[in-house]
């Protein structure tokens, strides 16, 4: 309403409304302060109320509605405000009367401990000051001569090194070893390089540079033996080695090396098996049976010559068993010689190495054994290596 006064002049300056409104008041004014009063007669009637007056007549009747519902609002959360705080507080006093049930509680637990200790009879050491050992003095004890002190444990003694580790003995099969075989199982191997497997046995140790050798017992060697149409020899690559240690134990190892002969030559000579011999007499023998057929069908044609050079065969009808014969003879030898032709392409020369025969194996690769010169320090080599025969 300050505010209304106060914006006033500025209104009757600029708004055409309140200037209205303003001299309206005015001529009201003056028409009651001017008019005559009448004398009252009967009763007055009621006056209206000024605020509803006021009410119907102010313009600024928003603005007020507004102030009061500002006031309402203002009045409604300073009440909410009052009773959070009114909460706020309840809530402290609240949690402080929990803390002090708490503390009363743990105070009680605590005496309630000290109680028990004090009855059992534990007593809490109390601290001092330290005290020399040699101000307690006791009947029973009894100092002890300089020359009776006796040194506890054993005298002082320089500490030993300790012992170097113990390297592991290896058993090694160099490149260029080389050992004694024997055939256990004969092998007709193909000269087409099919590779065909054999056993090999060891009949003496594996020798070395400067007379060194390596026992195996009678070891195992398995190899891939191939024919040679050359020189009618067999050649064999050695493949897996299998041995037999003291303790039981059976390992196999990786080798590669080949075979030398009784001549020293790599390979053993063999016999060399060829079907191109048979293969020949069968093909001479179809092609003699197949002339002869010719020949006896040819004996019984006739053959007729004209003068204008025309020819006609013919075979008499006493003469048609023999054609007959000759004819089946020829075409029995021609298809014989068909199947020879293709077993011969079947075929494959070997070269036939029989058992018991006795060589040299050469190592090409290194191969270890471990555990082998360890076992053979403890037992004796002639009683763990038997005959796997």
């Amino acid at each position: 309403m300050m505010q209304f006064l106060k914006d006033l002049p500025v209104r009757l300056k600029s708004d055409r409304k309140t200037q209205l409104m303003a001299v309206a008041v005015v001529g009201c004014v003056m028409y009651l302060a001017l008019a005559p009063q009448a004398p009252r007669r009967g009763a007055a009637r009621p006056k209206p109320k000024a605020e509803t007056v006021a009410s119907h007549n102010d313009p600024n009747e928003r603005w007020t509605d507004l102030i009061e519902r500002f006031n309402g609002q203002l009045n409604q959360l300073t009440t909410q405000s009052t009773a959070l705080r009114e909460d706020l507080d309840a809530q402290k006093k609240a949690m402080q009367e929990y803390e002090a049930t708490t503390a009363e509680i743990f105070k009680k637990i605590l005496e309630r401990l000290a109680e028990v200790q004090n009855n059992t009879g534990s007593v809490q050491p109390t601290a001092g000051n330290p005290q020399s050992i040699g101000e307690i003095s006791a009947p029973d004890l009894v100092g002890a001569q300089a020359d009776e002190l006796e040194t506890l444990g054993a005298p002082d003694v320089a500490a030993a090194p300790p012992a170097q580790p113990i390297k592991p003995k290896l058993a090694a099969l160099m490149p260029g070893d080389s050992v004694r075989v024997k055939l256990l199982a004969g092998v007709n191997a193909p000269t087409d390089g099919t590779p065909y497997p054999v056993v090999l046995k060891f009949i003496s140790d594996v020798m070395g540079p400067d007379g060194n050798s390596v026992p195996l017992g009678e070891a195992r060697i398995i190899a891939a033996a191939q024919g040679s149409l050359t020189d009618a020899r067999v050649l064999f690559r050695l493949t897996r080695l299998s041995v037999r240690l003291p303790n039981g134990k059976r390992k196999e190892f990786p080798i590669d090396g080949w075979i030398v002969g009784e001549d020293g030559i790599r390979g053993m000579e063999g016999v060399l098996i060829d079907p191109i011999g048979k293969a020949i007499v069968g093909a001479g023998m179809a092609g003699g049976l197949a002339g002869l057929g010719q020949g006896i069908a040819a004996a019984n044609v006739q053959n007729q010559i004209y003068s204008n050079g025309n020819s006609q065969s013919s075979v008499n009808a006493n003469d048609v068993p023999a054609y007959a014969g000759g004819v089946a003879l020829a075409s029995a030898a021609t298809e014989w010689q068909q199947i020879i032709q293709d077993r011969l392409n079947q075929l494959v020369p070997v070269v036939q190495v029989l058992s018991g025969r006795e060589a040299t194996a050469v190592f090409s690769q290194s191969v270890a054994i471990p555990e082998l010169l360890e076992q053979l320090d403890e037992e004796s080599p002639a009683v763990v290596f038997t005959s796997l025969d």
